[in-house]
């Protein structure tokens, strides 16, 4: 995208309390600002990676907007589905066992009524939204299905938003899950003790790149001559990610980022030929989602 007119701010500044003996009131730690107007910049570009695996490794190179990563694995949602047969002959409560690792309660009986004749596919559907209504189920599953299939699908650990596509992160696959069906008072019912995985689940790996050597506006990059500043922002939606990031040798250093907290770094150098380079990072451990934008001089 081409701009005009960038005022480009630092500020820095927090304040505390004092609480030791003695002390009292709020005092100001640090505040540092300075305000720039660098000459000549007239470009920025956004690139997108999703970074997910034990160890990913990227790169950016700034001069093109070229991205490169490890090779991508995408991730597939877990899977279940129990089948429903039998008509009721004696009305009553029927119920539907789940396992599955780390359900709380598990293995966790959920009741529901059904009526004297009803088929198999009239009291799936009053299966699918007893599940649907339970808190522990519907925290780790959407629940779904037509006729006499009913279907848990695990929820994703992260869902990450680049532009209009989205990237869902997965569980490792739960051998354990299942889903039995049987009556409880009820009498009709066929018992279904065990449910069949009918997706397997994947963990994604590698990097997914969005926006590679466009700008914002999916038009392709003019060449930029000089770079003046490099924004990372991280975000992970799973336990915790560190991204290790280098531009050359002018600089090199490591973000941290949890579901609740976020990291960021602006980099910029006086002389703006020097990190005419290329950006490699590397980010261990689950899933995680990494921007950067370059403001040059095309």
């Amino acid at each position: 995208m081409n701009i005009s007119n960038p005022i480009i701010n630092y500020n820095v500044s927090a304040t505390g309390t004092a609480a030791r003996a003695g002390s009292g009131g709020a005092i100001t730690l640090l505040q540092s600002t300075a305000t720039n107007s660098p000459s000549g910049v007239n470009q920025v570009y956004n690139t997108h990676y999703v970074m997910a695996g034990a160890s990913t490794a990227s790169t950016l190179v700034l001069s093109t907007g070229d991205a490169t990563g490890d090779a991508w694995t995408a991730p597939v949602l877990q899977v279940e589905t129990a089948t429903a047969a039998g008509t009721v002959t004696t009305a009553g409560l029927a119920k539907a066992t789940v396992t599955a690792s780390g359900l709380t309660g598990s293995p966790l009986d959920v009741s529901f009524s059904v009526a004297l004749n009803d088929t198999a596919s009239d009291w799936a559907t009053k299966c699918r939204s007893a599940l649907s209504s339970n808190t522990d189920v519907a925290a780790m599953f959407d629940i779904s299905g037509e006729t006499t299939a009913i279907v848990l699908t695990r929820k994703p650990v992260a869902t990450y938003s680049l532009g209009s596509t989205d990237v869902e992160a997965a569980y490792t696959n739960d051998a354990t899950l299942n889903v039995a069906l049987d009556n409880d008072t009820s009498v009709g019912i066929t018992t279904a003790a065990t449910s069949a995985n009918t997706t397997t689940a994947v963990v994604a790996d590698g990097a997914f790149i969005a926006n590679d050597d466009v700008d914002y506006e999916g038009i392709a990059l003019d060449s930029p001559t000089d770079i003046y500043a490099v924004l990372i922002e991280h975000s992970c939606g799973e336990t915790t990610q560190q991204l290790d990031y280098t531009i050359g040798t002018e600089y090199s250093g490591r973000l941290t980022s949890t579901p609740d907290k976020s990291a960021a770094v602006l980099l910029s150098y006086p002389d703006t030929t020097s990190i005419l380079d290329t950006l490699s990072f590397t980010a261990t451990s689950n899933s995680g989602l990494v921007k950067v934008s370059v403001v040059a001089v095309a």
